[in-house]
């Protein structure tokens, strides 16, 4: 119910315009509708009356990623991890840029692991996105027998929880650690990792 979710964010701001949580939750619900420059306006907003809000930062990352931004989006994620070094969604998301990307762009598979380790632990492993894209980042640093079992690990939680297209997506990727080859994400200007 993204459609109902907007309208009540959009209410909220009409009788209280300088409220960051609705600025901030208005642009996950438009985000998730595709409506991602509307979403910038609204983190753009977000930051403006709280620059400190590291979950703006955050979303305002994942705005811009998806659409083709990675070097401003991979800023505003290192600026929500110096506001909250242990935000698993900021760690997360910027791990899966820096694994997911072509060789020849900004990626940085160590770091990726690094982050990619940690939003893990925060979330006691359970957690099956972030297993993948832990997994991500073992194929992209060549660890290719850590990616098999964490992929293999993140099946098992995606499954307990009945995330069926997760699964399916994650399957696809264990076959490529297999093979011994990374993971790189298409490259789109509109796209963004569903996972």
């Amino acid at each position: 119910k993204v459609s109902d979710a907007i309208g009540q964010y959009e209410q909220a701001l009409q009788s209280k315009p300088d409220y960051v949580a609705a600025h901030n939750n208005l642009g996950n619900a438009l985000l998730q509708a595709g409506r991602v420059q509307e979403a910038i306006g609204h983190y753009d907003q977000a930051l403006r009356l709280n620059p400190n809000s590291a979950v703006a930062h955050k979303g305002l990352g994942l705005a811009l990623k998806r659409i083709g931004k990675a070097p401003e989006a991979a800023w505003h994620y290192e600026e929500a991890l110096r506001i909250n070094h242990d935000y698993p969604d900021a760690l997360n998301d910027l791990a899966w840029m820096l694994a997911t990307q072509a060789p020849t762009e900004s990626a940085d598979p160590v770091r990726a692991v690094t982050l990619a380790e940690r939003a893990c632990q925060l979330t006691d492993n359970q957690v099956a996105t972030y297993l993948d894209t832990l997994a991500a980042a073992y194929a992209a640093a060549s660890r290719f027998g850590d990616a098999v079992s964490t992929a293999q690990k993140a099946i098992q939680v995606a499954d307990s929880t009945a995330q069926t297209q997760l699964v399916s997506k994650i399957e696809m990727r264990l076959e490529l650690y297999w093979a011994n080859r990374a993971y790189y994400e298409p490259k789109t200007v509109t796209g963004s990792r569903v996972p």
